[in-house]
């Protein structure tokens, strides 16, 4: 297994501190919500450009006001599938989130690397990927759906109501 740590570019750079600055600034936050769902992305940085398919689920929580998350997901295209799980935070219409993933090629060995993705959304939405491991760096331009499922009770979450029906 080869592990090759890339830099990352000054617009990506760029990319990572604009929504840190959006994240810290605003009001507008991610729920406490696990979602999951399907994701279609169009592969582009080998030879030839591939269309994969995948799932992905994530949960979402605040740890001192500030929105974080990690998912777990898998991705499929002719000749290899990927695993990969990450860290993320965002608002509600953006964020970024970042971790390993290992892939299995079909005529090679594995490879273990860096996933980083960057994406505008609510529950459904556009993101963009990069992967960096085995010497080489992969990018894909994806459309995903998610099925937001919330957790916890309605009084954690915020949403008390009058009702009261235990009248002791």
């Amino acid at each position: 297994m080869a592990l090759k740590f890339t830099r990352f570019s000054r617009g990506t750079k760029l990319l990572m501190l604009s929504l840190l600055f959006v994240l810290l600034l605003t009001e507008a936050r991610a729920q406490d919500v696990f979602s999951v769902g399907p994701a279609l992305h169009f592969n582009f940085g080998d030879k030839k450009p591939k269309v994969s398919w995948g799932v992905e689920a994530a949960l979402w929580w605040y740890q001192d006001q500030f929105p974080i998350s990690a998912n777990i997901g898998f991705d499929r295209r002719k000749g290899s599938t990927v695993l990969y799980s990450q860290a993320q935070t965002g608002i509600g219409i953006a964020g970024i989130s970042a971790g390993p993933y290992l892939e299995f090629r079909k005529e090679n060995s594995p490879v273990l690397g860096v996933q980083t993705d960057y994406w505008i959304n609510y529950f459904a939405g556009l993101n963009y990927r990069v992967r960096y491991g085995g010497g080489e760096k992969q990018r894909a331009l994806g459309f995903y759906i998610k099925a937001p499922i919330t957790v916890g009770s309605e009084s954690e979450n915020g949403d008390d109501d009058d009702w009261d029906w235990d009248w002791d």
